[in-house]
């Protein structure tokens, strides 16, 4: 997965940890480790692409949707993989605020 703007912020403060002395970057260009560094950071990071309140509407949904019976129902874990437990484990790796 490549995220453009996440790699171009690593390597903007990359380059300015540079200019300041605090990291010698020896390669000619920054962007390829930047994009090496964001690749990384993508593993574990959700979607950089999703803004702080669109988490917390995607948390806020999933943990409404597990408390409701009717809607969570029996058939839930065989259309989405998992149970109502572990969405609620899922939601509270969200943001809070």
């Amino acid at each position: 997965m490549d995220d453009e703007k996440l790699s171009l912020s690593i390597a903007m403060e990359l380059s300015r940890l540079e200019g300041e002395g605090e990291i010698v970057v020896t390669c000619p260009s920054v962007e390829p480790l930047a994009d090496r560094i964001a690749s990384k950071v993508l593993e574990i990071v959700p979607n950089t692409g999703l803004s702080q309140i669109e988490l917390l509407g995607v948390r806020s949904l999933i943990l409404h949707a597990v408390s409701d019976k009717k809607f969570f129902d029996w058939e839930m874990p065989t259309l989405t993989g998992f149970s109502a437990e572990e969405f609620r484990r899922i939601a509270e790796k969200l943001p809070r605020d």
